[in-house]
């Protein structure tokens, strides 16, 4: 029994490789397919033009008038806007002048009905030269009687 076996390859090496390269083209064509559909990262920062105050706006001014002012600094801390807003300088817009910036932010938005969409939906306006980095579950995570007490206390920076 000292003979040679013969070099067999398998029966369906062709068909495997057919099969194998298929697949290869065929993921590469989706993935193409998928980031051929990404949408600019510019386009997502436009800014939408609101021509009409927000719905939401006259609600909001009368519950900022309403609430306690004292109390936003202790509420901005709680929720660590700290670590991102700071006095002067930070990855978010500073704390120093946020009142005053708010009221030109978006055209026909008030102050407090900017900073309060700001908060509870962080990406219907990004901030130029500022990334999109905002927490978006304020909204469930702060209590509307704070929201609104550190609203009327961010005006007033």
């Amino acid at each position: 029994m000292g003979g040679k076996v013969p070099n067999q390859a398998p029966r369906f090496a062709k068909l495997i490789t057919l099969l194998s390269a298929g697949l290869v083209i065929a993921f590469g064509i989706a993935f193409f397919a998928v980031l051929g559909n990404v949408p600019n990262p510019q386009q997502l920062m436009t800014p939408v033009i609101v021509t009409a105050s927000p719905q939401f706006a006259e609600s909001i001014e009368a519950r900022v008038a309403a609430a306690d002012p004292s109390k936003g600094a202790a509420i901005f801390e709680k929720y660590a806007c700290n670590a991102c807003h700071r006095a002067e300088d930070g990855v978010g817009p500073a704390l120093a002048g946020m009142g005053k910036r708010a009221e030109t932010r978006r055209p026909n938005y008030s102050a407090a009905a900017y900073i309060y969409e700001s908060i509870i939906e962080p990406n219907a306006f990004i901030v130029p030269d500022y990334a999109n980095i905002m927490v978006s579950n304020y909204k469930a995570k702060i209590p509307e009687v704070e929201l609104f007490d550190l609203i009327a206390w961010l005006l007033g920076q």
